[in-house]
């Protein structure tokens, strides 16, 4: 990746697809733009996009939403990385699709 780092990066580091790059917390207005998308089961694979472009974005400013699409992001790893990125937001994230159903335990 040849992307410039910022001088302090936080966030959660994680290595994909031979790219050790490291995720940072969303801002506030990231989070409200997309608070409704990321609290139902299904997150569309548009706003996966979007918000992994807005975290690395903070520790990468000149990355761009296509190398994430094309290089980074996958179906095999898209639930991992919107994890990551809403964990680290302080927000939490299943992975698990809602069903309205109740274990009963």
């Amino acid at each position: 990746m040849q992307f410039k780092q910022v001088d302090y990066p936080r966030g959660t580091e994680k290595t994909i697809a031979g790219h050790k790059i490291i995720f940072a917390p969303l801002p506030l207005g990231a989070i409200e733009k997309y608070q409704d998308q990321l609290s139902g089961g299904n997150v569309p694979i548009a706003t996966i996009l979007d918000i992994a472009h807005i975290s690395l974005k903070r520790n990468y400013p000149d990355i761009t939403r296509d190398f994430i699409a094309d290089e980074i992001l996958d179906l095999a790893n898209m639930e991992e990385v919107l994890g990551l990125v809403t964990n680290s937001s302080g927000l939490t994230h299943s992975g698990e699709q809602q069903t309205g159903e109740q274990s009963g335990e």
